[in-house]
């Protein structure tokens, strides 16, 4: 039987300020008006945090500006141990209450991807559903790692697989470009360089993004930094994952990994209208997904210049940022296509050998990550009339993610921790080796609190999970739940 759940706040160990005998009132107007490095506010259980000074000490670095001008509750839980959750080092830069107004949602139009900054509600997740199983797993998970003397960051396992996985791509890479004369044996690494793109993304770029990889935020901004190295925008894809995805998990309306403008070319939410070419996108959606990478390319320009994505609002870029956008994606083109023309001589060559790498490293990651939240074991979440989520955050990273071959060290290197995605929703400021450690843990204490823990057996049992959702989707007629709560 589940421990009984608490009426209290998001998490019982946040902690809260005294309240004057007046409290000032702040509206998310104003909020929002503070999301910049120039005076950033925080939201935390609906309460409100100038850490305009705190951010130049911050052990996290400029980590802290995610949450920056809107909610960071649950930012705030799932970045910090229990004995900073439990202090009350955040009381001295409380300044007031929000606002306790509301903005109706309006389920009849359908899709509405403005919530994000429309909504005016003082938390996303209805408090009064929040439970212990956080507060719990939490400290079960810290006990597990000092009882086996590892700590959440700067593990040598990560160290050493980082060096190996970088070795690995630049042989890689001179081999295909300027070793190998013989187009079908650059043709053959290309192949292998695809995998070890992905790999690099998948491990090195992912904990360094989410601040997982060491305690230096120096560190995580150069092992982050791999994804604009490899084409992409770290910048960007903190704001849509880290911002976006890990918040809201599997909420049909706010999750933008499962953003889909009407039509869209797939169907993978119940709230979506049903199109005849769905019926076959089972069939074809495994060709679409390759185009991953080329796509993300494109994809930073729109969302840079846009300021948002998928519903998204993304925190003002500094300088900085644009200084990396610019020069990382010039500097993927020059070593990606400029220097092997250049050698080689050969346009035609250079591009069909890049466009392989680049087809398999895509299959491969968007394989990775569906399975990983769109498969028929995940649960998916809507929020109310008033655009709150009657759900526990916790449970919900929980019940809408879906492990693989949970446990195994080989597919957690491998797939980068993806494998054991549930453990990396609750916990992500901890590097990925620790998972197969962590996973009996999670498990053990899902099964306590009566929450669904979803592991498939293999990485191929995920895959038919994934296909079988998008099959059952797409069948006309057919009215698929998709187990939404």
């Amino acid at each position: 039987m589940a421990p009984n759940a608490t009426e209290a706040n998001l998490a019982t160990d946040i902690p809260v300020s005294e309240h004057a005998s007046k409290v000032r009132m702040i509206k998310w107007e104003e909020i929002r008006r503070h999301k910049s490095e120039d005076s950033p506010w925080l939201v935390i259980n609906g309460k409100v945090y100038d850490v305009t000074e705190f951010q130049k000490r911050h052990p996290g670095g400029d980590m802290i500006l995610l949450g920056a001008g809107r909610h960071s509750t649950e930012l705030y839980l799932s970045h910090h141990p229990s004995y900073v959750l439990e202090s009350k080092m955040l009381d001295k830069y409380y300044i007031g209450d929000v606002e306790g107004e509301e903005q109706i949602h309006d389920k009849s139009k359908g899709v509405h991807h403005d919530l994000f900054t429309g909504m005016k509600a003082a938390h996303l997740y209805d408090p009064k559903s929040q439970t212990d199983f956080y507060k719990v797993l939490r400290r079960r998970v810290e006990e597990t790692l000092k009882k086996n003397g590892k700590k959440p960051r700067d593990d040598p396992e990560m160290y050493t697989k980082t060096v190996i996985s970088l070795v690995v791509w630049f042989i890689l890479y001179y081999s295909i470009h300027f070793y190998f004369e013989n187009y079908f044996a650059s043709l053959a690494c290309a192949i292998v360089w695809g995998f070890a793109n992905a790999n690099i993304g998948m491990s090195v770029m992912h904990d360094g993004n989410h601040g997982g990889y060491s305690d230096s935020p120096v560190i995580n901004r150069i092992m982050g930094g791999m994804f604009d190295f490899l084409g992409g925008s770290s910048f960007v894809w903190k704001m849509i994952h880290s911002v976006g995805h890990h918040v809201h998990t599997n909420v049909q309306e706010l999750d933008p990994d499962i953003h889909t403008a009407e039509p869209h070319f797939r169907r993978i939410k119940p709230i979506q209208h049903q199109r005849w070419w769905y019926r076959y996108q089972h069939i074809y959606l495994p060709v679409l997904y390759c185009v991953l990478l080329p796509e993300l390319f494109i994809r930073d320009f729109v969302a840079m210049f846009k300021g948002s994505w998928g519903g998204v609002p993304f925190q003002p870029a500094p300088t900085r940022e644009w200084v990396i956008f610019w020069s990382t994606k010039a500097w993927f083109m020059i070593y990606l296509f400029v220097l092997p023309i250049w050698h080689c001589g050969s346009v035609m060559r250079v591009v069909s050998i890049n466009l392989v790498a680049l087809l398999i490293a895509g299959e491969l990651l968007v394989l990775m990550f569906q399975v990983n939240h769109v498969t028929e074991a995940a649960i998916s979440f809507n929020v109310n009339e008033k655009g709150i989520v009657e759900k526990d955050w916790a449970i919900s990273q929980t019940e809408g993610s879906s492990n693989f071959a949970a446990g195994s060290w080989l597919w957690n290197h491998i797939s980068g921790g993806l494998n054991h995605q549930t453990e990396h929703h609750l916990f992500p400021t901890i590097s990925h080796v620790h998972y197969p450690m962590l996973h009996p843990v999670v498990m053990k204490t899902c099964k306590e609190f009566g929450v669904k823990y979803n592991n498939y057996p293999s990485f191929w049992d995920a895959i038919k999970g994934h296909f079988k959702l998008l099959k059952d989707m797409g069948a006309q007629g057919i009215k698929y739940d998709y187990h939404v709560e």
